[in-house]
């Protein structure tokens, strides 16, 4: 056995030694979870969602929408028909050009 070969074996050695699995169960189906928990690091807190608040606020705001369309009211110069005409707007490149020179 030359220098070359024995070195080969001495890393495949090294390799199976750092990969052998000892008869220990693997961590790898959820049924083994709580028993591997050491193994892995504790799961960070995730942030908050926000999507509770902005589905209340989408619903107060339609029903905002809905009262003065129904009532026909005006709040602060604006009126339903304002609301329709600035949601129907269509922005032009010339308008974002604009405001990002202003910027």
């Amino acid at each position: 056995m030359n220098e070359s070969e024995a070195r080969r074996r001495q890393l495949l050695n090294e390799t199976r030694n750092l990969y052998r699995d000892d008869g220990m169960i693997p961590a790898v189906h959820p049924r083994y979870r709580f028993a591997h928990n050491s193994l892995y690091p504790e799961d960070e807190e995730l942030p908050k969602s926000s999507l509770k608040l902005r589905i209340v606020l989408s619903i107060c705001l339609f029903l905002c929408y809905v009262a003065l369309d129904y009532k026909q009211t005006t709040i602060a110069h604006i009126d339903s028909a304002v609301i329709r005409q600035q949601i129907s707007y269509q922005l032009q490149p010339e308008d974002i050009s604009g405001v990002l020179q202003n910027f």
